[in-house]
């Protein structure tokens, strides 16, 4: 389906506010494709950061071969903003999916991707074919899902994550919870080995922020590999 030109995005028309804690709606182009649309959380003060860093974490999934929406950035009343394709037929995971999030673990260990799930299990869709598709990357690599920064939570030091990131609440653990060294082994070679994630932060525009990705990735290897 051809895309409108760029200019064409302020027209569209917001049809429902969607969940989520930084106002993503779901709109609809004239010819008629549905689009998420987001800004940024503005927790930290600076929601434009927040939603450049998204995009970049959406991007960077996108290069390990992990489930995202397509994406693109562009500015809509002078905001950066974030468009996404909306998941058509997509639902939430239930338990029969379990296994196949499972397998997805090591590479959003490796962005820290805290909100993974989401509070209300909707950072993640499985669409039609049954593969899973992060929709919402807010909350990885130095911004919290709601824009504030992590600070020196941040780092190359994975350890905290890998164990911290299979118990948060309310369902990590229903998810991840004790997951095996095999489990983190098998997830570590789907995503490519150390090689592939760093790699993939060629996307990520931060330099600070690709740095940490790429130790830990290095550090995943070393733990995990």
């Amino acid at each position: 389906m051809n895309r409108p030109p760029l200019e064409a995005w302020t027209f569209l028309k917001e049809e429902v506010r969607l969940r989520g804690s930084t106002g993503a709606a779901l709109r609809t182009l004239p010819s008629g494709r549905r689009v998420v649309v987001k800004r940024g959380g503005r927790a930290g003060g600076d929601p434009a950061a927040h939603i450049m860093n998204e995009y970049d974490m959406n991007r960077y999934l996108n290069e390990l071969g992990i489930g995202v929406p397509s994406a693109e950035m562009v500015v809509e009343d002078g905001r950066p903003t974030m468009l996404t394709d909306f998941e058509e037929g997509a639902r939430v995971p239930t338990e029969s999916d379990r296994l196949r999030l499972r397998e997805d673990f090591v590479p959003q260990v490796a962005i820290s991707n805290w909100d993974v799930l989401g509070q209300d299990l909707d950072n993640v869709l499985i669409r039609p074919d049954g593969t899973p598709s992060y929709v919402d990357v807010g909350g990885a690599g130095p911004y919290r899902a709601m824009g504030a920064p992590k600070g020196d939570k941040f780092t190359g030091d994975v350890s905290t994550d890998i164990a911290g990131m299979q118990y948060m609440a309310p369902y990590t653990e229903m998810v991840y919870g004790d997951m095996t060294d095999e489990e983190m082994g098998r997830s570590y070679d789907k995503a490519g080995g150390v090689d592939a994630m760093q790699a993939a932060t060629q996307v990520l525009r931060d330099a600070q922020t690709r740095n940490i990705i790429r130790q830990r990735a290095e550090d995943l290897a070393r733990r995990v590999a």
